[in-house]
């Protein structure tokens, strides 16, 4: 479970803005996709060799998408308990973060993670061990190193591990 620490009644603190938080979000997304580059560079392999850019890919990528959406949407609505810590991260970290930001910000984020985590886990892992391990030890643990990366409770990296999986 998420345990946020109580805060010191002698340090005042202050949120980011929405300006700032976005900002340091971009540039720790664009962070990553420096590093599959690197990591690309180190390992002799491109990040970049296995993603495909065209319209017809993004209209798969789009639909793929609309099932684990809806269980994310279903984790947030579902009386099981395994989903109460699930539903309190939400509500008290991850909405007030990025609540404040506008549409356009969502969009612009969403897109660079989109790109940055693609090139690092699929591209950079993934493409580096398939080529030593295997396709399915390189997906298991690619989607592994992205469900524990995405790590905000134990619940949530195991989601996520399995999207890795899915998509």
């Amino acid at each position: 479970m998420l345990s946020i620490p109580p805060k010191p009644a002698n340090i005042p603190t202050k949120p980011l803005s929405h300006e700032l938080s976005f900002s340091v979000a971009c540039l720790l997304e664009l962070a990553l996709l420096v590093l599959s580059l690197v990591w690309g560079w180190l390992f002799h392999r491109s990040a970049l060799l296995d993603l495909h850019w065209s319209l017809n890919a993004a209209l798969i990528g789009v639909v793929a998408a609309i099932p684990p959406f809806l269980f994310f949407l279903w984790t947030l609505n579902s009386h099981f308990q395994i989903c109460s810590n699930h539903r309190h991260l939400f509500e008290t970290v991850l909405r007030p973060l990025f609540g404040i930001w506008s549409i356009l910000q969502l969009l612009v984020i969403s897109l660079i993670a989109g790109i940055s985590e693609e090139a690092f886990f699929r591209g950079a892992i993934q493409g580096s061990l398939s080529d030593r391990a295997g396709v399915i030890p390189a997906l298991v643990l690619a989607s592994a190193a992205f469900g524990a990366c995405h790590r905000l409770t134990w619940i949530y990296a195991i989601i996520a591990a399995l999207i890795g999986l899915y998509s």
